[in-house]
């Protein structure tokens, strides 16, 4: 009897540990500082949904950024003249896509 509760026990936590939800950064405005100035929370990724971020920069210099739950998301830089792209999706950990 005990050890069917034991594998029982394992079992559950082994399902509990795959069902954690991901949580994500969001803001609609990050300003060159990195702090947020419009709308600053957190989402939870449903499925088929991870962390984004977007940086816009010019040179070395943040203009903005923003971040967010997203089932499109873009793992890519662009880069036009002098301004540049920078997509980021992650999903490893909670609020991996902190500015």
């Amino acid at each position: 009897m005990g050890k069917h509760f034991l594998l029982l026990l394992l079992g559950l936590s082994l399902v509990v540990g795959f069902v954690q939800a991901l949580t994500c950064m969001k803001c609609s405005w990050v300003n060159p500082a990195g702090i947020c100035e419009k709308g600053k929370t957190t989402c939870v990724a449903k499925d088929g949904e991870q962390c984004d971020r977007l940086i816009v920069s010019t040179g070395r210099d943040m203009l903005f950024g923003q971040q967010d739950c997203s089932s499109r998301c873009l793992n890519n830089t662009f880069i036009h003249y002098n301004i540049k792209l920078d997509f980021l999706c992650c999903h490893d950990k909670n609020l991996c896509n902190t500015i």
